[in-house]
């Protein structure tokens, strides 16, 4: 080989990059340079007086471990190159502080690449059950969304908010965020799939704050009219998941009119609509729903509810989120006190933490409720009637009618039981 110089990159960028990678691998000059260079040419080398010949440029590739191509300076902001990396990259934990850094550097850069960014770093907190910080980038994610003046993105940004809202119990503002999205999806011309997202976001909010009949007539509109939709082309399968997710949602709103056929009927629809081969996370989603819904029938059909918590929870073994898990033992604790196996009951409670971290509002209330149940039929009688009581009291001024619907359900159950 010729010991030739070479031109690697532009100096000084050269030094500057070979300091960075001496530096952060904690080597002196001397101990980078070794035998074979001295640190006054590594000094030279690094103050871009020198340009490197190829056999040392060789050299410094081997000790540091690296490619010449890894002493080019970098091109593209740090979250452009940290998008690029994402969009490879196989370890979502190291994706996200990626993303995190990369917007931590880059606060005043392209709107449109912060969005993309800040959308793909909310679904790793999703994911993750970290719901405070989820939250904490949804109002930055809508004001982006407008910066940018995208349509797709400022509809999915407000349902994004709005179903997170909905979550957390804050029904009057998700109501608000749901109605906006609607009506940009619809003023916006945006596809199908886009205007029934928000569709469903205002329909479940309406159904927790007990606007019922406007619920179900969206409900069942949207159910219709996606029916017709073959699903055939390249966006079949988005248009098959969008039905399903209609249907669910359609079942919901008619179990809590009370019209239990109905129900059932669309419940049957949402489940045989999906096999399990071709969404496996949308399929556990439905199961654990399912469940959920055959206990709050009236009556409850505890054995339907246990056939679909059989099959999910072989699923959430396998491919169960934190969250997905929390729900499961949930809904396994539910089961078992509806079924009358109280010392089941009482154990399942036991794995369940005093206020699970990442649990939905109405998940929390739920348990909160169970507890309660159990306390009652243990004997203390004043101190649980009067804490349902005060649950079901904070649901109704929060505007979640359903929900204290249900809680003042329990309470009635509960006392003829004891």
């Amino acid at each position: 080989m010729s010991d030739s110089r070479v031109q690697v990159t532009g100096q000084p960028a050269f030094g500057r990059r070979l300091r960075a990678l001496r530096v952060a691998r904690g080597l002196s000059q001397a101990e980078l340079a070794g035998p074979e260079l001295s640190a006054a040419y590594l000094s030279r080398l690094e103050s871009g007086t020198r340009p490197p010949t190829e056999r040392v440029l060789s050299l410094l590739c081997a000790r540091l471990d690296v490619t010449p191509a890894d002493f080019s300076p970098p091109v593209g902001s740090p979250l452009a190159r940290a998008l690029a990396a994402v969009a490879t990259a196989g370890g979502a934990p190291r994706t996200a502080r990626e993303l995190e850094e990369a917007l931590s550097k880059d606060e005043d850069g392209d709107a449109a690449l912060r969005w993309q960014a800040q959308w793909l770093l909310a679904d790793y907190y999703h994911a993750e059950g970290r719901h405070h910080d989820e939250m904490r980038l949804l109002p930055e994610l809508i004001a982006l969304s407008d910066a940018i003046d995208l349509p797709d993105a400022r509809v999915r940004s407000r349902v994004r908010l709005a179903r997170r809202l909905r979550a957390i119990g804050d029904l009057t503002e998700a109501r608000a965020a749901a109605e906006d999205a609607h009506t940009l999806s619809l003023t916006c011309r945006l596809p199908d799939q886009d205007v029934a997202e928000a569709a469903l976001t205002l329909i479940s909010v309406d159904a927790a704050t007990g606007q019922l009949a406007e619920a179900r007539r969206r409900a069942d509109e949207l159910a219709e009219s996606l029916g017709r939709s073959t699903g055939d082309g390249p966006h079949g399968q988005v248009s098959k998941r969008l039905r399903t997710e209609v249907l669910w949602t359609a079942a919901a709103v008619a179990l809590r009119q009370g019209d239990r056929q109905a129900a059932t009927d669309r419940l049957r629809a949402a489940l045989d609509g999906m096999p399990s081969n071709e969404d496996p996370v949308l399929w556990l989603r439905l199961r654990l729903a399912a469940a959920s819904m055959y206990l709050q029938m009236n009556p409850r059909d505890t054995e339907q509810a246990a056939r679909h918590l059989a099959d999910a929870a072989a699923s959430v073994a396998v491919i169960g989120t934190p969250l997905q898990r929390l729900e499961l033992l949930l809904l396994q604790c539910r089961l078992a006190f509806h079924e009358g196996r109280l010392t089941d009951a009482r154990a399942l409670d036991e794995l369940l933490d005093p206020c699970p971290e990442g649990m939905a509002h109405r998940d929390l209330v739920t348990l909160a409720v169970l507890r309660n149940q159990m306390a009652l039929l243990d004997g203390d009688r004043a101190t649980a009637v009067a804490e349902l009581e005060r649950l079901a009291k904070e649901a109704h001024e929060s505007g979640n009618v359903e929900l204290a619907g249900e809680i003042w359900r329990a309470l009635a159950e509960s006392l003829a039981g004891a």
